[in-house]
Formats: C-alpha cells, sequence, structure tokens
C-alpha cells in the first residue's frame, strides 16, 4: 500500500459512483461470464466482426476443429443439428477467445 500525505484534500464522489476495493473488482469482472450462454452474434459483438466472420474464421476453420470438437465434447460449445443455433458458454468460451486472440486471421 503507498502512502501520500496531502492536507486539506478534498475527494468529491458522486452519487452514482462507488469506491471497492481492487479484489472486488477483479471478483466481478470474473463473474460477469458466469451463468451466460452467447450466440453466435454475442460472440461476434465481443470480437467486433460479423457472425460470417465467426463461423468462417473460428467455428469452420480446419486449424480450430479439434479444439472445437473438444469444447463441443466439454459442453462449452453446443451446437445442435442441423440449423439449430450454436451457443457458447460465456465464462469458458471468452477466455478461450483471449487465449486464441492472437490466431485469427483479421483482415
Amino acid at each position: 500500500m503507498s502512502k501520500v500525505s496531502l492536507s486539506n484534500l478534498e475527494i468529491s464522489i458522486s452519487d452514482n459512483m462507488v469506491v471497492i476495493p481492487k479484489t472486488e473488482l477483479d471478483r466481478l469482472w470474473n463473474d460477469e461470464l458466469v451463468g451466460r450462454m452467447w450466440g453466435i452474434a454475442d460472440v461476434a459483438k465481443r470480437l467486433s466482426v460479423s457472425d460470417k466472420w465467426v463461423r468462417n474464421e473460428i467455428l469452420y476453420n480446419p486449424r480450430f476443429k479439434l479444439e472445437i470438437e473438444n469444447l463441443k465434447l466439454q459442453g462449452v460449445v453446443i451446437k445442435g443439428p442441423g440449423t439449430s443455433p450454436w451457443r457458447f458458454q460465456a465464462s469458458k468460451f471468452g477466455p478461450w477467445l483471449d487465449n486464441h486472440i492472437q490466431n485469427f486471421k483479421w483482415s
């Protein structure tokens, strides 16, 4: 912890703000994705790309085929038969995206 001596310091905090410990803020950020499911549009929005890009560059990309299949087996990625939508367990798929961000083709 750092200490700074300042006399006559006054800090104003607006009514719509609170001060919380950093550990609590970190916990809140980590809990943001818990219990949430994403669709392709959610993943696309998170990456600032199109739904088509998510399909082509992640879901149907041979480079990630085995990993996506493993995520399906774990229930992190869910794809039913035919035209049923893709679903993603946000708390697990979000970190997967973060870990692979350098491997995506952004052009």
